[in-house]
């Protein structure tokens, strides 16, 4: 039923004077009682039962209302910017639940809007709550014709939410509505990334709920800039970030590791963003090697990226879950250099910026490079170009890829160098034009139960099989268009495969097949690769990983189940599928590699429905107390600890060390110490390191031109020290050169230009 509204404004306002008489006839907000609603200039209200009321009377030549209560009065001089009248509300009257679901660890309500309500209280009940608990304001959102609420970090099990509309701050109870029955199921968390991780990855307990004192913060497009949080960044010292990057990057000082679960609300493009972290790929989100504890999610159906995508570099525990990414520069997501226990799951990964060449469709889509221990799941790849690359050179190892749902994309799903231990399940490769999983460099891959549904080469192992064949079987070409590295292999067990151009398995005692193979498929899955089964090019043997005692524990669907649960309603992707659909054309899409330019038009026009979110957009809600930060004003930065080891791939790994803004990178390509690096300062006419310890050390400078004799500056001072050679590292390593505690130091091009990789600082006895 519809309530009447009858306001009179502009004829109120002629002259502002102050009231001449005190009101005490006006009663409180009274919902289920018939009101006139007086609304005062400075924002206060005014309520009168209207079977009290005699009579308004209004002076339009003066603006003065008065108002009539039996034999007594209340004047209003000037004073009033509206007068309306609120009918009760019926007792037949109640919100109107439009679609209600569980999802992972979170449900979500939609409700139409109840006339009237100024906001809405959403509660929450079942696992972890015994009793209804309200969710946070920032939840609830209005998309115009209808609003949204979202409970999350819930526990596995069965639920209720229950919606009340408010009316002028007041709960209107007999109009709340309940829905029950919700179920809710656990993410999925098999695979390296949770190896040994009992306490869980990023914000979150393996439960789903939020970890001990952990801080959520909300940000959408009003806020990206200015939302600000209290970070640590010393042993006893605390700064206000703000903006999310600002916050994020307090974590470069390598102390912060209270648990933070960032929620996305809604649209960010990248004007709405304060300024990014890395240029190439844009959040950046960098540690110092330490337990972060971090989330970065999505809250709905439609928190998305568009022109920026994510960094992650030097982190542990870090977890990225329920976004969308859009339009990004260069890679979607980029686990990149030094990370260990990372997840990326359910994530809409759709066409980057358009560059050209092998970049049409963006660079990589979701890559994984110096990383360790590191899960790639649930997540919906639309018509990507090159999806998971898997090492770029560097060291990779201990990585999953399993329900992920390749959406007509092209290549490298993933495509592997070097990483030893390579888990790929229950993935579903849909009509995918070039390849499947692709093994170079001695890397070993175990291939199980995924769906292949018109994936031109399932598996493709370099300069074998099908790569030399090309679906024919008879070039005896040695080339390769896959790749020119040598071979990796490739076990592979219960796989389904449909509509392949090729797939050549291992055959024993056959001239060509146990040679030319794509992969050694197993009857069984405890079945070992044999030894004598190695890669044409390189003679790389498989080492059997997967049948270890010490291989982690997992449930695989069954393969032909794989497509249903990939592209169910709990399976990949965001919540829903996301609010962004397209439908690919099976016929035309199947083959074809270049970009689809109406879902790259409809991608770059994307706009958000989002019209409101109730909640306050600066508050940042604990799940319990927080650990008492005490601020110590004008603490100075403390000794680091130990041996200081800084490299260089983008920006120095230590925020000791500073470049100047005219520095630039060069590829050194070296291994020290059994650990690869690519990139390093480039000393040459305009490059500096500059750097001040806090303690007496020795330096060690590694560079990159492996030529006795090398030298630097330092201090302007040309700085010649004895070093050594290492030719298959191709590195040359100066002997210590000595520091003193608080003294500025500056590193400069001695006799010739060279490169930086590595300064390792150890404390002098």
């Amino acid at each position: 039923m519809n309530r009447f509204f009858f306001t009179i404004s502009a004829l109120l306002c002629a002259v502002f004077l102050q009231a001449q008489d005190v009101v005490i006839h006006a009663v409180t907000r009274n919902v289920n009682a018939n009101q006139a609603r007086v609304t005062l200039t400075s924002g206060d209200k005014k309520y009168y039962n209207t079977t009290d009321v005699s009579a308004i009377d209004l002076d339009h030549s003066s603006g003065k209302i008065t108002v009539n209560i039996g034999a007594e009065t209340d004047v209003y001089n000037s004073t009033v910017s509206s007068l309306s009248f609120v009918k009760k509300i019926s007792s037949s009257e109640s919100v109107q639940i439009t679609e209600a679901q569980g999802w992972l660890e979170s449900a979500y309500v939609k409700f139409a809007p109840f006339d009237g309500a100024t906001s809405y209280h959403v509660y929450v009940k079942g696992g972890q709550y015994s009793d209804f608990t309200k969710i946070d304001d920032q939840l609830i959102r209005s998309y115009g014709t209808y609003n949204r609420a979202d409970a999350m970090g819930l526990k596995a099990g069965e639920y209720a939410l229950k919606v009340v509309p408010v009316i002028d701050d007041i709960e209107v109870e007999t109009a709340a509505k309940t829905v029950s029955g919700l179920v809710v199921k656990s993410f999925n968390r098999d695979g390296y990334a949770h190896y040994n991780a009992t306490a869980g990855i990023g914000a979150y307990n393996n439960d789903g709920t939020l970890k001990a004192n952990a801080r959520v913060l909300y940000v959408s497009k009003a806020n990206a800039k200015t939302v600000t949080l209290e970070m640590q960044v010393g042993s006893s010292k605390y700064e206000t970030r703000t903006g999310i990057q600002d916050i994020i990057q307090a974590y470069e000082k390598g102390v912060e590791t209270r648990p933070l679960d960032i929620r996305i609300i809604g649209l960010l493009k990248k004007a709405d963003m304060p300024e990014l972290g890395s240029s190439a790929i844009g959040l950046q989100v960098k540690g110092k090697g330490q337990n972060m504890n971090l989330t970065i999610e999505g809250v709905g159906s439609d928190a998305t990226f568009h022109g920026f995508g994510v960094l992650v570099r030097a982190c542990k525990y870090v977890e990225l879950r329920n976004l969308g990414v859009m339009m990004h520069e260069e890679d979607g997501i980029s686990f990149d250099t030094d990370n260990e226990h990372v997840w990326g799951h359910h994530l809409d990964i759709f066409y980057g910026k358009n560059k050209g060449g092998d970049k049409a469709k963006g660079d990589g889509s979701f890559d994984v490079k110096g990383t360790f221990y590191c899960t790639v799941s649930d997540n919906h790849f639309w018509d990507s170009g090159k999806c998971n690359l898997n090492s770029n050179g560097d060291e990779v190892d201990y990585v999953t890829y399993h329900h992920n749902w390749y959406d007509h994309s092209d290549s490298r799903h993933p495509r592997v160098r070097k990483s030893k231990h390579l888990h790929v399940f229950n993935n579903y490769f849909d009509g995918n034009a070039k390849y499947g999983v692709g093994a170079t460099t001695g890397s070993c891959i175990f291939v199980e139960k995924n769906y292949y549904r018109n994936c031109k080469y399932p598996m493709l192992i370099s300069k074998q099989g099908s790569d030399i064949h090309n679906g024919v079987g008879s070039s005896a070409d040695t080339k390769g268009t896959f790749s020119n590295e040598d071979g990796g292999i490739i076990k592979a067990y219960d796989n389904y495969m449909t509509g392949q151009k090729s797939f050549e398995p291992y055959a024993a005692g056959d001239a060509t097949y146990s040679k030319h193979f794509d992969a050694y498929v197993v009857q069984n899955r405890t079945d070992q690769v044999p030894a004598e089964v190695v890669t044409l090019q390189g003679g790389t043997g498989y080492n059997n990983f997967d049948t270890e005692d010490s291989f982690y524990t997992y449930t695989p669907d069954a393969k032909e189940d794989v497509p249903t649960v990939v592209t169910g309603h709990y399976g990949a992707g965001r919540c829903e599928h996301g609010d962004f659909q397209y439908t690919f054309n099976n016929a035309t899409e199947d083959a074809n590699y270049d970009v689809i330019l109406d879902l790259s038009n409809k991608l770059e026009a994307y706009t958000s429905s989002l019209v409101k979110v109730y909640g306050d957009m600066g508050a940042v809600s604990e799940e319990q107390d927080p650990v008492d930060p005490t601020p110590q004003p004008g603490d100075d930065p403390e000794p680091q600890e130990g041996t200081i080891i800084c490299t260089f791939d983008g920006e120095p790994s230590n925020s000791m060390f500073t470049l100047s803004s005219t520095t630039t990178y060069g590829d050194g390509k070296i291994t020290y110490n059994e650990t690869y690096y690519k990139k390093g300062v480039k000393l040459d006419s305009k490059g500096t390191i500059t750097f001040k310890p806090l303690k007496n050390y020795n330096m060690t400078l590694v560079l990159a031109t492996a030529k006795s004799g090398r030298d630097v500056k330092l201090n302007d001072a040309k700085t010649t020290v004895g070093g050594t050679e290492n030719t298959t590292g191709a590195y040359y390593e100066m002997a210590p050169i000595s520091l003193s505690a608080n003294t500025e130091y500056k590193i400069t091009k001695g006799s010739a230009e060279s490169i930086v990789m590595i300064i390792k600082l150890e404390p002098q006895e």
